[in-house]
């Protein structure tokens, strides 16, 4: 396999808004609006009504509190420019539709603690939504105002890719980055099998990793990728290079390919990352290897389009992230439940395995999107 890349950064960066699962292009000018004038259904479901539970099997045990009416829920995100939260937003809300469920998304353009709360704080007054979706960056931020979220609005928080030990939720679709990294990791074996006859050549394939001090739980995903790597055998750590953002990571990338041209696998904790490695060696001033491979993390649209324009002889060989559509169906389950046990007061105290189950939900929806099945999870513009 020889790589001949096409140099088109600016059409990458043009079409760095499309999302993986999406292609939709208003989901954040429908963000920007801001809160819903709908005011809050009321109303509660008494009657089991026998939906499939397919998902979360055990919610069969709390039928009688699922929720049959028009439902509101807030989207709360750290901030609406975050392509991630544009992208899972645009894929959640006709699944949750189908259910009777409107989501709406808000957030601050430019995330500090004082803002979300704010939105947080509005949102509960105006009374308009039966349950808030929580993103935040600092979850101990939250945890003062589940108490007032719960007795002067019965409004349940539900803490979205955040464990029960966050403390930011009523209740949590939470997940693990941990095992995040494992399943980048095996993809990178995948890569490597592929390529067999290169890569046996190697006496060992040399890894360099970028990352960012102050993400300690992302930086588990690169825990979990290297845990892969290192039982396998085969890889070696060239260096771990504190390297956050596109720029950032432009700069280690020229500084990696100087010293070390012969890397083979550039493993970052988030994909913009990859498209600042991406720049640094089409620019066509490195030598490197044909081989060489970048791994990112939440499937963004500049990433995804990459993939789909390099194909398999690309340099952006994959990105990890959690399955909108999985992510989507988990909640057409859970939501109407805990909503209509909020609408007859009452706070559901899930037995530990369940809520063990939730709070490790969202890990089990882990995909790695690559050049193989990009268009499962993009669509051009």
């Amino acid at each position: 396999m020889k790589k001949f890349i096409p140099i088109l950064l600016a059409a990458s960066l043009i079409l760095s808004m499309a999302g993986c699962n999406s292609g939709n292009n208003n989901a954040q000018a429908q963000a920007a609006d801001g809160l819903s004038q709908e005011t809050k259904t009321q109303g509660t479901t008494s009657e089991p009504s026998g939906f499939d539970y397919q998902m979360l099997s055990f919610l069969e045990n709390y039928d009688q509190y699922r929720y049959d009416g028009e439902m509101n829920v807030l989207y709360l995100v750290s901030t609406t420019v975050a392509e991630y939260f544009v992208n899972s937003y645009a894929a959640w809300k006709p699944v949750l539709k189908e259910h009777n469920i409107n989501l709406e998304m808000v957030g601050p353009p430019v995330y500090t603690d004082e803002s979300l709360i704010n939105t947080l704080e509005s949102a509960l007054a105006s009374q308009k939504y039966d349950l808030i979706l929580l993103y935040p960056i600092a979850p101990s931020a939250i945890t003062p105002y589940l108490t007032t979220a719960w007795n002067d609005y019965k409004t349940p928080i539900v803490g979205y890719a955040f464990s029960p030990e966050t403390q930011c939720g009523h209740y949590y679709m939470g997940t693990s980055y941990y095992e995040a990294g494992k399943v980048m990791g095996q993809s990178i074996l995948k890569y490597v099998d592929a390529n067999k006859d290169y890569f046996d050549t190697l006496d060992t394939i040399p890894v360099a990793i970028y990352k960012n001090s102050a993400g300690a739980e992302q930086y588990q995903r690169i825990v979990g990728a290297m845990d892969i790597l290192n039982a396998d055998g085969r890889f070696s750590l060239i260096n771990e290079y504190e390297a956050n953002g596109e720029s950032a990571c432009l700069t280690a990338t020229e500084t990696v390919l100087n010293s070390y041209p012969d890397v083979e696998v550039i493993l970052t904790q988030i994909d913009n990352d990859v498209t600042g490695a991406y720049q640094a060696i089409s620019s066509g001033a490195y030598a490197c290897s044909d081989y060489l491979s970048l791994w990112g993390f939440d499937a963004t649209g500049a990433v995804c389009a990459q993939m789909y324009q390099d194909g398999v002889d690309g340099y952006v060989q994959g990105s990890t992230f959690i399955d909108h559509k999985k992510a989507a169906e988990a909640m057409t389950e859970l939501l109407p439940i805990l909503i209509g046990a909020a609408k007859q007061d009452v706070m559901i105290d899930f037995k530990e395995e369940e809520a063990d189950r939730m709070g490790k939900l969202l890990a089990e929806y882990y995909v790695t999107v690559t050049p193989d099945n990009t268009d499962e999870y993009y669509t051009p513009n």
